[in-house]
């Protein structure tokens, strides 16, 4: 095992004045982030500590900790034993996310079988941060917000939400045992008074499907060109948040043949539209290219829903809700009639 060093590589002494106190760390930081920090380093090599490192750890712990309030405010209301939906029934997305959540519990359970902490640390963050909040979570915010409470899509992605939720409190439970034991407390449907008592999740092969899994793959690189033309466009001030564009894709035929299978690009892009050409159409010469399709993002025409916030040009059809769009309407008539009744 390594030395503990400064971020410089420096030993700790008191004339250097770089000496980082277990316990002060603890006073003003908590446990779990000394333990986090313990987790993050590779013990085979000298380990550094200052508090700028600190400050970096304090960073992904709080994405972990939002990760789970997110997950656990959304399943408000959800009944595990009544409420969830059959694998079978879900989306392909719902899918996805469930088989990348089978490959984190088994590159986490290898590298804890290894003592290999460091790849637990780098693959739960990772996990939190691109597969769920950059993605996943941020594409079923519209699902979760503006859906009818009972909506079956709602229940779904509660679905989805409850499964990653336990698996993730159970593999952070032997790095971050505080945390993971308060968030356990207000998981719905469970028996165990403390995570601590619980087995650690296991691979569920049947949740494997590599058609999906490769699909998926694939379109998250599609994603991330509109992404960064998205970006692009908000550089330039042609708009501000993603809800305000439009986006038109001028894909090659391979591409266009599999963009076609994909429902509501727009949801999976979050912008208010999204109009996909064929590749016998011509791309406007100031079409951004990129390796998978040109990209054209317009600010997309019509007015704000004050529901959902897409801009669309039906908003205001409906009489009874000048405000909403016909979808924001007709959820909320269909609410309404669910109470009264």
């Amino acid at each position: 095992h390594g030395f503990t060093v400064d971020a410089k590589g420096r030993k700790m002494s008191k004339s250097l004045g770089n000496v980082v106190a277990p316990q002060n760390v603890m006073k003003q930081l908590g446990a779990d982030i000394l333990r986090l920090w313990v987790a993050s380093v590779d013990y085979q090599s000298d380990v550094r500590i200052s508090d700028g490192i600190l400050k970096q750890i304090s960073e992904v712990y709080r994405k972990i900790r939002n990760t789970l309030r997110f997950l656990l405010g959304n399943l408000e209301g959800f009944d595990p034993a009544n409420d969830r939906v059959d694998h079978q029934a879900l989306s392909d997305l719902d899918r996805y996310v469930l088989i990348k959540l089978q490959r984190v519990i088994e590159k986490t359970t290898r590298a804890y079988d290894r003592y290999e902490f460091h790849v637990v640390y780098h693959t739960v963050h990772n996990f939190c941060t691109i597969d769920l909040s950059q993605f996943y979570l941020d594409i079923c915010k519209d699902r979760l917000y503006t859906e009818s409470l009972h909506a079956p899509i709602r229940k779904a992605t509660q679905t989805v939400l409850y499964e990653v939720l336990v698996a993730l409190i159970k593999m952070i439970a032997p790095i971050l045992p505080h945390t993971a034991d308060e968030a356990w407390r207000y998981v719905p449907g469970v028996a165990e008074v403390s995570v601590q008592l619980t087995d650690y999740p296991t691979v569920d092969e049947s949740r494997y499907n590599h058609t999906i899994e490769s699909l998926w793959d694939w379109f998250m690189e599609v994603r991330d060109d509109v992404l960064k033309a998205l970006e692009n466009a908000r550089a330039q001030k042609l708009i501000g948040n993603s809800l305000e564009a439009s986006v038109h894709l001028y894909p090659s035929g391979k591409v266009y043949d599999l963009l076609k299978g994909f429902e509501e690009l727009d949801q999976l892009f979050i912008v208010s539209s999204v109009t996909l050409h064929g590749p016998d159409e011509q791309a406007p010469e100031d079409a951004a290219a990129f390796e998978h399709a040109k990209v054209v993002v317009a600010r997309a025409e019509g007015k704000k829903c004050e529901r959902c916030w897409i801009i669309d040009p039906r908003v205001g059809q409906v009489a009874e809700h000048p405000t909403l769009c016909p979808d924001c309407a007709e959820t909320v008539r269909r609410d309404f009639s669910d109470l009264a009744g």
